[in-house]
């Protein structure tokens, strides 16, 4: 196999393994039956692109599904710690989930 497309394959599932949640999981709660819960913004960090330099970063949220805690970057820098928010997730794979109202 040409080296070329090696280094386009492993780029290809790199970029795939780390933002499965905003390419895959987001977009597809449109098209799956959801619930929602009563969630939390955490003090956790999500650095954006180049936050490590710049700073910039976005809040954590966690919510509780029978008993289980499922934590996720909000990917929105309006959130503050200790923010209360509803989040919409998958009734059948609560993995997936976002706050409600951002459908990016």
């Amino acid at each position: 196999m040409d080296n070329k497309i090696k280094f386009f394959i492993i780029f290809f599932i790199l970029l795939f393994s780390l933002n499965k949640n905003v390419l895959i999981y987001r977009p597809l709660l449109n098209f799956v039956t959801t619930k929602t819960a009563q969630g939390k913004i955490i003090n956790k960090k999500e650095f954006l692109r180049r936050g490590y330099i710049t700073g910039a970063f976005t809040y954590y949220y966690e919510f509780n599904v029978n008993d289980k805690k499922y934590v996720n970057p909000s990917y929105n820098r309006k959130y503050e710690v200790g923010d209360s928010v509803k989040v919409e997730y998958c009734e059948m794979f609560p993995f997936m989930n976002r706050i409600a109202g951002d459908k990016k």
